[in-house]
């Protein structure tokens, strides 16, 4: 159960036991409006015994009358009513970043990524029991540095090593899966990363690739594949990435077909790329609105950080059931 299905059954619960205690008091005190006596005694010396307590009548119930403390049955729709009143519009912050296989120390990358305080990290060239990183699980290193779920896609694997994209979340991951991309002759294998968070109330799917760097055609193939996948999603969604080309290219296209550029509020300077370009980028549903966007330099990667804050709108229904279960272990 999450923390807001929590939320709102612990309201339900509170206002069914304010109608039963309301309830419970009327029913007690629906025999006590009786006219007070009109006539009037001259009063007596008073005794050593007191007056003995007025006992009131015992009524007859009617028939078929039920006069025992029932539990009065909720109004219909109060459940509903409830949860609209929890739900509500969500600012959350999504950080992109290309660690560059944190070579220049994991330690210092976490900083960096604690340093943004974000909800949501997508983080490329992530290697898991890789000999030249040191045999470290980069992933769980990061979730448990920051505290945050996190999912791990694996795009290449060498002997117990293996190296790809992850996925870091202060909101419960409720399930992942890494889609393998087109490859061709002189590529590498690529991958397309993607989990489900609750969000204001609803689950939004969060994406996470790096597209081929070098044969432009194999890119572009990735691309539109990405977009294929993306194109038959019904939650809203945020997808980010090293997509190793600029906004105005046959790569970028088909993507921002379908998503906003978070860029569009961005301020300062753009370029991410090891060339300066801008080449890592955010966008969302055109349901997901961002409200600023920035790049903030590395001291370990040849990588920019990109972050942009987003409005995630609230819900319009109500959840009736877990929306789906953690794959990956937190920490």
């Amino acid at each position: 159960m999450t923390k807001r299905e929590s939320l709102i059954r612990a309201a339900l619960l509170v206002l069914v036991l304010g109608i039963i205690g309301t309830l419970v008091v009327l029913d007690r005190t629906r025999g006590d409006d009786r006219p007070s006596a009109t006539a009037t005694e001259t009063p007596t010396e008073s005794t050593s015994e007191p007056p003995a307590p007025e006992v009131p009548a015992p009524t007859t119930p009617k028939p078929g009358e039920d006069r025992t403390d029932t539990i009065p049955t909720p109004p219909p729709g109060i459940e509903s009513i409830a949860c609209q009143k929890l739900q509500q519009s969500v600012e959350i912050r999504v950080l992109d970043f290309n660690t560059h296989r944190s070579y220049g120390g994991i330690g210092t990358v976490a900083a960096e990524i604690a340093a943004v305080d974000p909800d949501i990290v997508l983080l490329q060239e992530i290697d898991r029991f890789k000999g030249g990183t040191g045999n470290i699980d980069q992933a769980a290193y990061f979730a448990q540095a920051l505290g945050m779920d996190y999912a791990f896609g694996a795009n290449v694997t060498s002997g117990n090593g293996e190296y790809g994209v992850a996925i870091l979340s202060r909101f419960k991951i409720l399930g992942s899966q890494n889609y393998l991309l087109p490859n061709g002759p002189g590529g590498e294998q690529r991958g397309l990363l993607g989990v489900g968070v609750e969000v204001g109330g609803q689950e939004v799917r969060i994406y996470n690739t790096h597209l081929q760097n070098k044969l432009d055609g194999l890119r572009e193939a990735q691309a539109r594949h990405v977009a294929g996948i993306l194109a038959n999603e019904d939650n809203p969604m945020i997808l980010g990435g090293d997509m190793n080309a600029t906004v105005n290219t046959a790569t970028l296209a088909p993507l921002t077909n379908l998503l906003v550029d978070a860029w569009s509020v961005g301020s300062g300077p753009e370029g991410t790329g090891p060339n300066g370009s801008r080449i890592d980028f955010l966008l969302a549903s055109p349901t997901i609105k961002p409200q600023r966007a920035q790049v903030l330099r590395s001291s370990i990667s040849d990588h920019a950080r990109l972050y942009a804050d987003f409005v995630v709108p609230a819900a319009t229904d109500c959840p009736t059931q877990p929306r789906g279960t953690k794959r990956n272990q937190k920490r």
